[in-house]
């Protein structure tokens, strides 16, 4: 299944990989911005994902249903990569370099595998929360591995929280999905629900 979806697709036109670079440029700016300012203000790890996380999926998976070929998100995830190495002047958490490459191969594939179901609504619903998802899984896993300090004093219920940051980006996901499938109109009539 998934050879046939790569290889019915063919290459990104020009005009289709600028759409997934601007997305992965929005996406840079939305996390430096919006981000890094919830992460001041409270300190835990995958914080400022709370605030990012509505924006930038919503402009992926419409760069999904514009770019209609596997590898647009990665596509996307370059561009954030290098947006950022611009903005940061390379320097980055080494975990920021590999988390938008994931989260958006995780995306691309999630969006391939879910090809057989039928409504257009709950395949943007499902590939937008899954992406949240992996994005601050991802990140928090990361974070562990290279034991860096979370928040000092460390807070009581960090595990409780850490959760809760997970599952409000689920749910993020899945609104942006929803906000995305609303918003537009199918590009091909298979896509109608």
């Amino acid at each position: 299944m998934f050879r046939d979806v790569v290889a019915d697709r063919g290459l990104m036109t020009w005009r289709e990989l600028m759409l997934a670079v601007a997305a992965g440029v929005a996406s840079a700016a939305i996390g430096q911005l919006m981000g890094r300012t919830v992460h001041t203000i409270w300190p835990i790890p995958a914080s400022g994902s709370i605030a990012v996380a509505l924006p930038r999926a919503v402009i992926l998976l419409i760069v999904l249903l514009r770019v209609r070929h596997f590898g647009a998100l990665t596509a996307a995830g370059v561009a954030e990569l290098s947006a950022k190495l611009a903005i940061c002047s390379g320097a980055l958490m080494p975990w920021s370099v590999v988390v938008p490459l994931l989260a958006n191969f995780a995306g691309d594939v999630l969006w391939a595998g879910l090809r057989q179901i039928p409504g257009r609504r709950m395949r943007l619903m499902l590939t937008g929360c899954g992406l949240c998802t992996a994005r601050a899984m991802i990140a928090l896993l990361f974070w562990g591995l290279a034991g860096m300090p979370l928040a000092k004093p460390l807070p009581e219920h960090l595990l409780a929280m850490l959760s809760c940051i997970v599952v409000v980006n689920a749910v993020l996901g899945a609104i942006a999905g929803l906000l995305v499938s609303g918003l537009m109109k199918p590009a091909q009539p298979g896509d109608k629900e």
